[in-house]
């Protein structure tokens, strides 16, 4: 059975909701989200979703080295379990757009492939109805379309035990450019 939930993320589905991001690498990602919403935030594991399943390798999972091929179609990822009553989808939302650029086609900065995407992959048809009216929102503060994918979640396979938490392992390690806090 394909899996739409990190098999170790801390997630209670009585109370907490979740939302997994695609904003370029999954470092910067899970590393900026970290710094703004702290403990506010249940748990985060940075993964991969949304891609072929015909691709995984022959341990049938998928890998970091088989994703950066660039044709599994799978997105490097960050899944975030949180309760809407202390951060809402629309705080998570918000911030996706104002950490990434969401007007470029498989790419942020120098990184270029599918796995590259700006997605947000709802966990329930309610929460894609939202992500729709929130990204609609979002689009006269960008002068170009956005681009971001929105999509039900379909598969999730979480990344290799060193890419959690990488950049606070790795102060020194690669962050892309693109991901910053603007002032929109």
């Amino acid at each position: 059975m394909v899996s739409t939930v990190s098999k170790s993320l801390k997630f209670d589905a009585k109370t907490d909701k979740l939302l997994t991001v695609a904003a370029g690498c999954f470092w910067g990602t899970e590393h900026i989200y970290r710094k703004h919403f702290g403990d506010k935030i249940i748990d985060y594991k940075v993964g991969y979703a949304n891609g072929n399943e015909s691709k995984k390798d022959a341990t049938d999972s998928i890998s970091y080295e088989r994703v950066t091929k660039g044709d599994t179609d799978f997105a490097e990822v960050l899944q975030i379990s949180y309760n809407p009553q202390v951060v809402s989808l629309k705080s998570l939302v918000d911030f996706f757009f104002r950490i990434h650029d969401p007007t470029t086609i498989n790419s942020q900065g120098p990184d270029v492939g599918t796995q590259y995407r700006s997605a947000l992959f709802a966990h329930t048809p309610d929460d894609l109805k939202e992500l729709q009216s929130l990204k609609e929102k979002w689009q006269p503060k960008w002068n170009n379309k956005i681009k971001t994918q929105l999509e039900m979640i379909s598969n999730f396979y979480d990344a290799e035990e060193y890419h959690q938490l990488y950049l606070d392992r790795n102060p020194y390690g690669y962050a892309c450019p693109t991901h910053y806090v603007r002032d929109i």
